[in-house]
């Protein structure tokens, strides 16, 4: 069982064994040791927070736990019983429910059929639907997630995906959940409510394992925390006993005792409001936005705060070409464009995207880093219809030694690098030559708090060299720190502009917000 304090949900310990246990886990991949004798356990009741940067082996570990990769050497106990999960099935029968950052909905059903897939109450031999749908709605309403039964999931914003994959896990006979960076794309509220069915389900005796980059989460959400570092433990705290810098250090390791561990803002010089917008909408409206009026200048950052589905994405969907203009004008570098030809006469103008869902929208999982990272430059790489690969070989390792992109070689598939160097991979695209402006959607879900500061560091260069980025951006102290003006959004309408010396803090722009949608 389990009790709050402040926020925190704190595990009763108990003389029960924990309900899963590894000691001394191995797993190689070739020559490489992914985990190197880790040792990890969960209580009943506690929420145990996984951390570490891309690659030190979370991923693995959460996939042995999943019975998708078998261990190579070390012990697995669940309850006490020394076990072994040979299959994912397997792992499931002993109650493990996990929830990847790669959703596994099946996007043209609806959330209750989601729910219920292979295991939908029958009638006669028939889908009796009336009780399905009965069935989910109460679920959902039991655990205060906010969806529909009825609703298609491919046409959920992304957030609400998200839950609908937590609500699919905690769905059944589950004794311990893993949630791998679930609150990536929730804004504050959402993420509360996400918190709120984690207490729920630890108050049944339920473990949580929850993977995650947000360190601000571990203090809110955890008991203990265990840091991974190149595949072997660093150390193991009591939330209570933890401080930011602590975990930070243990996170990174003393050779990057720079990398900043909290929000601070950084200064430098505003660009001049007299200067000619590179982009502006005037009175832009369309499928999903409303009489839309925002500009964006050379030389500065320009964020876009709102809640999930209030138009945040769409405004940067409609400035790539990706939605049409029905009325009102778009306008680049002070002429009127329609973008008939969509993102390719986008990137010819000089502007460049980094899509909220890598996976789907960002890259090319099954080609190599180089073909990704060519892909915007294919008429800069063709010489009479042939391919330059010399120099698209070039620039890929221009960008990876650039970014530090963690790889074998410019030939490795984007698929098998972790979360933080796909998203590497991912602004890579834009760093020669650099588009006029930099459209930003979630940057830095998924990635360490390492390659955080890396991304924050490109954000830099690109405005300093006197391009424009405009930022959405669910973290509302990242927003703070990176931005020159904030634009606030709800239903498909910019509400307000401020400066961002206007906003006292995250706080006071999480209430700005709120008050905007209401």
């Amino acid at each position: 069982m389990s009790n709050t304090q402040g926020g925190v949900v704190t595990a009763e310990r108990s003389s029960a064994p924990p309900l899963i246990e590894l000691d001394g886990v191995v797993k190689r991949f070739g020559s490489v040791e992914a985990l190197r004798g880790v040792h990890f356990d969960l209580l009943p009741g506690e929420v145990h927070a996984l951390l570490g940067q891309n690659g030190a082996g979370k991923s693995t570990l959460i996939k042995i736990f999943a019975g998708v990769l078998d261990k190579d050497d070390g012990i697995i106990r669940v309850e006490g019983e020394e076990t072994a999960f040979k299959s994912a099935a397997a792992a499931r029968d002993a109650g493990v429910a996990v929830v990847y950052q790669e959703l596994s909905l099946v996007p043209s059903m609806r959330v209750a059929d989601n729910l219920f897939l292979a295991r939908e109450p029958s009638r006669f031999g028939l889908v009796n639907r009336r009780k399905l749908v009965a069935d989910a709605r109460r679920f959902l309403e039991e655990q205060g997630l906010p969806l529909n039964p009825n609703a298609r999931v491919e046409h959920l914003p992304f957030a609400y995906r998200q839950l609908t994959e937590i609500a699919k896990a905690l769905f059944g006979e589950v004794r311990i959940l893993i949630l791998d960076e679930p609150t990536s794309s929730l804004s504050r509220g959402e993420e509360e409510i996400l918190f709120d069915a984690v207490r729920q389900a630890c108050s049944r005796g339920v473990g949580v394992i929850y993977v995650t980059h947000r360190l601000e989460e571990v203090f809110k959400l955890s008991d203990r925390v265990t840091v991974l570092r190149d595949g072997a433990n660093v150390g193991t705290f009591e939330t209570r006993d933890a401080t930011m810098e602590k975990l930070v250090s243990a996170i990174v390791g003393p050779s990057h005792e720079g990398v900043v561990s909290e929000h601070v803002r950084y200064e430098r010089a505003a660009s001049g409001r007299d200067v000619p917008p590179v982009v502006e909408l005037v009175d832009v409206s369309n499928d999903r936005l409303h009489n839309v009026d925002l500009a964006v200048r050379p030389g500065e950052v320009v964020g876009l705060a709102g809640m999930t589905g209030s138009g945040r994405t769409e405004i940067l969907e409609t400035i790539f070409g990706l939605r049409k203009v029905a009325s009102g004008e778009l306008r680049v570098s002070g002429e009127k464009k329609r973008l008939a030809r969509g993102p390719i006469q986008a990137i010819e103008l000089g502007i460049g995207l980094v899509p909220e869902d890598r996976h789907v929208q960002g890259l090319v999982l099954d080609h190599s880093i180089e073909r990704n990272l060519a892909l915007p430059h294919l008429d800069q790489l063709d010489f009479f219809g042939l391919f330059r690969r010399r120099e698209s070989k070039t620039r890929a390792r221009s960008v990876i030694d650039a970014l530090s992109i963690k790889t074998p070689s410019s030939g490795t598939q984007a698929a098998e690098l972790s979360g933080g160097n796909q998203q590497k991979v991912v602004f890579g695209r834009w760093s020669d030559p650099t588009p006029k402006l930099l459209l930003l959607d979630e940057p830095t879900v998924g990635v360490d708090v390492g390659a955080r500061e890396q991304i924050y560091d490109v954000v830099r260069r690109v405005v300093s060299s006197g391009s424009a980025v405009l930022i959405v951006s669910s973290d509302l102290g990242e927003l703070l720190m990176l931005t020159d003006r904030v634009a606030i959004v709800a239903d498909g309408r910019v509400v307000e502009v401020l400066d961002v010396a206007e906003i006292r803090n995250e706080e006071h722009l999480h209430q700005i917000v709120q008050e905007a949608q209401s």
